[in-house]
């Protein structure tokens, strides 16, 4: 029975494999894909570290998360990256595919949260949502007499006169993207009006995951900068975009409250607002030894200066961990760098 590659631990894991001696460099450059909500931290860490240190600054490309896991999954060769920052946790069937081409020595580390917001231009007004309205905003079909029909709503008004009556149009990212993915299991399939509870989440999956394709939705891509450029040109529209995007651009945006939670600081940290996600570091760690400045990188991505209370994850908009959380985190990397340095 092969070994999984990642346990269920509450903030980080790591795992082991034997580790030689000493290995020639064989890269010069750290190498990130992933999460382009992550990226302008992940930017001004790698900027940082490139200043700072006398390794080289690591080499970044937003891929999304789902694309990420993919390239990172791929090969356990040192033409394949070394590290992907993901903006959810690993899923079973990415796992399989890690383990599937020998890619099981990696590390997982929980960095911090974020939240997905429906957000709008400053110029046009909030209006509260629910899922179950998101839902039926943007599902592929719904039930109408029993049926299943191609979804009808065009405005907002159509799903319930107390919500405004102008056309439902929303931006969001493309399917390689970890903030797609985690809207479809936090809206999408939460929010599902034609299914029991009791449903299995195959059929959930079925059902309710597909997202219109009629114009309605419109892909604006990976970067969340884009789709605020979209919202300001195009204020009667709503983007699902990272939290960290909105408090960027609080002079410009405001996010919808929803289930009656506003997105905030605190609201994502103490977890009542109902669209709020962790995020992840995930590192190779047969690669340790092998590329110059992974393990250092790592460190100070991990530091408090970086994932602090008022480190640069906090002022990039995203929501720190809370210090017992950070503390065992940080633990659980000095045991790695313990265990994977050369004696």
């Amino acid at each position: 029975m092969p070994p999984r590659l990642l346990a269920l631990a509450a903030f980080a894991t790591l795992l082991f494999a034997p580790f030689p001696a000493a290995f020639a460099a064989e890269r010069e450059t750290v190498r990130i894909v992933g999460s382009s909500t992550m990226y302008p931290f992940l930017a001004e860490v790698a900027e940082t570290f490139g200043r700072g240190t006398p390794f080289r600054g690591p080499v970044i490309e937003a891929t999304g998360t789902v694309g990420g896991f993919k390239i990172f999954c791929s090969d356990v060769g040192l033409n394949s990256p070394d590290i992907i920052a993901a903006s959810r946790r690993i899923t079973p069937i990415e796992e399989e595919h890690c383990l599937s081409n020998s890619v099981a020595d990696v590390a997982e580390f929980k960095v911090g949260y974020d939240g997905i917001v429906l957000a709008r231009s400053l110029a046009a007004p909030a209006f509260p949502v629910t899922r179950a309205t998101l839902w039926r905003a943007l599902a592929r079909t719904v039930k109408a007499k029993g049926k299943s029909v191609a979804n009808p709503y065009r405005q907002w008004s159509d799903i319930s006169p107390s919500l405004p009556g102008m056309p439902i149009r929303i931006y969001g990212p493309p399917l390689t993207s970890g903030t797609r993915d985690v809207f479809v299991h936090l809206v999408m399939n939460a929010g599902c009006a034609d299914l029991p509870v009791s449903a299995s989440d195959a059929k959930v999956r079925e059902v309710c995951g597909h997202i219109r394709e009629d114009g309605v939705f419109i892909d604006a891509g990976e970067d969340d900068e884009m789709i605020v450029k979209r919202l300001l040109d195009d204020p009667q529209a709503l983007g699902i975009v990272g939290y960290g995007a909105l408090k960027r651009h609080a002079h410009r945006l405001r996010g919808l409250p929803v289930e009656g939670v506003a997105p905030s600081d605190e609201a994502l940290e103490d977890g009542n607002y109902p669209l709020s996600r962790p995020l992840y570091l995930y590192v190779k760690t047969a690669h340790v030894g092998r590329i110059p400045g992974l393990l250092p990188f790592v460190e100070a991505f991990l530091s408090d200066g970086m994932i602090g209370d008022e480190g640069r994850l906090f002022r990039s908009g995203l929501i720190p961990m809370r210090a017992d959380e950070r503390a065992f985190v940080q633990s659980s990397f000095r045991a790695l760098k313990a265990r994977m340095t050369p004696k």
